[in-house]
C-alpha cells in the first residue's frame, strides 16, 4: 500500500514540475524567438534608413573619395556613379536640362539632369499638368544601389533592397532578385499608399521578410524602399532553439521523476513508519490471540462429548462455530500482515501444479455445496513461491463458496498472457453491482446483498490477501463482471525468471 501511494504521489508531483517546467520553457521560447524576430527587423530598418540617409546627403564633388558619400558605403572599384544600369532593374526617367531641381526622398534638392526617354519595358508615369515640377526619386539612389558596398557587416550585412516609383514600376534591383512575390505583396500596396508595412512572402521556396516604407516628397508618396531579408537563418536559430528546450524538458522532466521519487519517499516516511507499527501489533496480537481461542475449541470440543441437555449443546455447538470463525479471522489478518511485509526472496512454481493441489485442498468444501469445478490449465512457470500460488486459488474458490448460490459452477484457467501467467476463476454467480469492480478487493469488504442476501460468510479478507500476495510478487488482480452474468477475478504473476 506504501508503494502504491509513493507512486501515486510521485506521479503527482512530477506532473506538477513538468507543468512549472512547461510554462516557464514556453515564456522563454516566446521571449528569445521575438528577439530573434525583433533584431532581424531592426537589420531590415537599420538598411532601409541607411539608404534613405544617402539620398539627403549632396552628391559627391569632383576629387572626392567614397569616403565622402558617409559611413557604411564604399565605392567599388571603376564604378561610375549615375550611369551604370543594372540588367534586371527599371532604371529611373532622367531629367531634362532645363527641367526643375528634383525633390528627394528626404525633401531635399539634387542637381538637375539631362532628360532621357524611358526604357523599353518602363511603365510611363502618368500626365502631369503644365507648370508643376517633375517629382521623382533621387538619382543618388541609383549610385548607392548599384556602386555602393554596405562596410557594416552586422545585422544589415543579408538585407537587400528595391525601389519603387510612386507608380509601383520597380526602379532598383540591388542584386537582381526576381521581384515578382515582394511586388505583388501587401506591403508594397501600402507604402505606395503612404503606410510603411511589414510582411513575410514567399518566394521560390523562400522565406523572406521585407520592410516597406514610402519616400515622402513635398507631403506625397514619390516612391518605396523596401528592404528584404531571408529568413533561413532565422528559422534555423529558431530550430536550434527549440531542440535545445527540447532537450531541457526532457531532461527536467527525469530530474522532476527522481526528485518528486525522493521527496514522496521522505514524505511518506512517518506513515510507512505506522504502517510497520500497525502491522507489528496485528501480528503479535493474532498470535497472541490464537492461543485462547484454542484452550476454548478444545475445552468446547471436551465439553461435546458428554451427555448434554439439548439446549446446553446447542450452545456449546455455537461457541464452538463462533471460535472457529474468531481463529480463521485471526489467521487470515496474520497471513495478511506477511504478506504486506517487504520484498520477499526470489522463487518460482508450475501454477497449473498449484492450482490442482489447491483444488483438492478446499474439494470437500466445493462438494458440500455441490460446486462442479472446470479446469484449463496451461503449464506456465510463475516467479511466486508454491505456497503463495496455493493460498491464492483457495482465497478464490472460498469466495466462491461463501458468496454464491449451492450449485454454482466454477471455471479455472491458467494460461500465459502479455510476458504473465495469468490465473483466472469465474463463477456464475449473481455477480456485483457496477463499479465494486476494485472495492471487493479491499479489507473486510461485505457485499453479500449483491452476491447472497443473507449468507454472511467471511470477515472480508480473502480477496485482500490475494490482492497483497500477487502485489507482493509484482503482480496485479483485477475483478470483472463476464457477459453471462457472475464474477471473473483474474490474477497476473510476472513469468519465472
Amino acid at each position: 500500500m506504501i508503494r502504491r501511494a509513493r507512486l501515486r504521489l510521485t506521479l503527482w508531483y512530477s506532473a506538477a514540475l513538468l507543468v512549472v517546467l512547461l510554462m516557464l520553457s514556453v515564456v522563454t521560447y516566446t521571449a528569445v524567438t521575438r528577439t530573434l524576430r525583433r533584431e532581424l527587423e531592426e537589420g531590415i530598418s537599420s538598411a532601409v534608413t541607411q539608404w534613405l540617409e544617402v539620398s539627403r546627403r549632396p552628391p559627391a564633388r569632383p576629387g572626392e573619395g567614397p569616403a565622402a558619400r558617409g559611413p557604411g558605403f564604399n565605392l567599388r572599384p571603376n564604378a561610375t556613379p549615375f550611369t551604370r544600369a543594372t540588367s534586371t532593374a527599371t532604371p529611373l526617367a532622367a531629367a531634362s536640362p532645363d527641367a526643375t531641381p528634383t525633390v528627394t526622398a528626404a525633401g531635399a534638392t539634387a542637381s538637375p539632369s539631362p532628360q532621357a526617354s524611358p526604357p523599353a519595358g518602363a511603365t510611363a508615369a502618368s500626365p502631369r499638368p503644365a507648370g508643376t515640377p517633375r517629382a521623382r526619386l533621387d538619382p543618388r539612389l541609383l549610385f548607392a544601389g548599384d556602386t555602393a558596398e554596405v562596410t557594416d557587416v552586422g545585422s544589415t550585412s543579408d538585407v537587400f533592397l528595391l525601389a519603387y516609383r510612386a507608380d509601383g514600376v520597380l526602379a532598383i534591383n540591388q542584386r537582381r532578385v526576381n521581384p515578382e512575390a515582394i511586388t505583388t505583396s501587401d506591403a508594397v500596396a501600402k507604402a505606395l499608399a503612404g503606410e510603411a508595412s511589414w510582411a513575410t512572402v514567399h518566394d521560390n521556396g523562400a522565406n523572406l521578410r521585407i520592410h516597406a516604407s514610402p519616400i515622402e516628397v513635398a507631403g506625397r508618396t514619390d516612391g518605396v524602399i523596401v528592404g528584404a531579408r531571408n529568413l533561413d537563418e532565422y528559422d534555423r536559430q529558431v530550430h536550434a532553439v527549440l531542440i535545445v528546450f527540447a532537450m531541457v524538458a526532457v531532461g527536467g522532466g527525469l530530474m522532476s521523476l527522481a526528485g518528486a521519487y525522493l521527496f514522496a519517499g521522505h514524505a511518506l516516511q512517518p506513515l510507512e513508519e505506522a504502517y510497520g507499527r500497525q502491522r507489528s501489533f496485528v501480528a503479535d496480537a493474532s498470535h497472541e490471540l490464537r492461543s485462547p481461542l484454542a484452550v476454548i475449541r478444545a475445552s468446547v470440543d471436551l465439553l461435546l462429548r458428554e451427555p448434554l441437555p439439548a439446549s446446553h449443546r446447542e450452545s456449546m455447538e455455537e461457541i464452538r462455530d463462533v471460535t472457529q470463525e474468531a481463529a480463521t479471522l485471526i489467521d487470515d489478518l496474520l497471513e495478511l500482515a506477511h504478506a504486506e511485509e517487504g520484498t520477499p526472496g526470489h522463487a518460482d512454481s508450475d501454477v497449473a501444479v498449484e492450482v490442482s493441489a489447491a483444488i483438492e485442498q478446499v474439494r470437500a468444501i466445493l462438494e458440500r455445496r455441490n460446486h462442479a469445478v472446470s479446469t484449463v490449465l496451461a503449464p506456465v512457470q510463475a516467479g511466486a513461491a508454491g505456497a503463495e500460488v496455493r493460498r491464492i486459488v483457495r482465497a478464490l474458490l472460498e469466495n466462491v463458496a461463501a458468496h454464491t448460490p449451492e450449485g454454482t459452477p466454477v471455471r479455472v484457467e491458467v494460461a500465459e498472457r502479455g510476458g504473465h501467467a495469468i490465473l483466472a476463476v469465474e463463477d456464475a454467480g449473481p455477480g456485483i453491482q457496477d463499479g465494486q469492480e476494485s472495492t471487493v478487493f479491499e479489507r473486510f469488504a461485505r457485499l453479500d446483498e449483491a452476491r447472497t442476501p443473507g449468507t454472511g460468510h467471511g470477515a472480508g479478507l480473502g480477496l485482500s490477501i490475494v490482492r497483497a500476495l500477487a502485489e507482493r510478487r509484482g503482480g496485479t488482480v483485477s475483478a470483472s463482471r463476464p457477459v453471462g452474468g457472475g464474477l471473473r477475478v483474474e490474477v497476473s504473476l510476472p513469468l519465472a525468471k
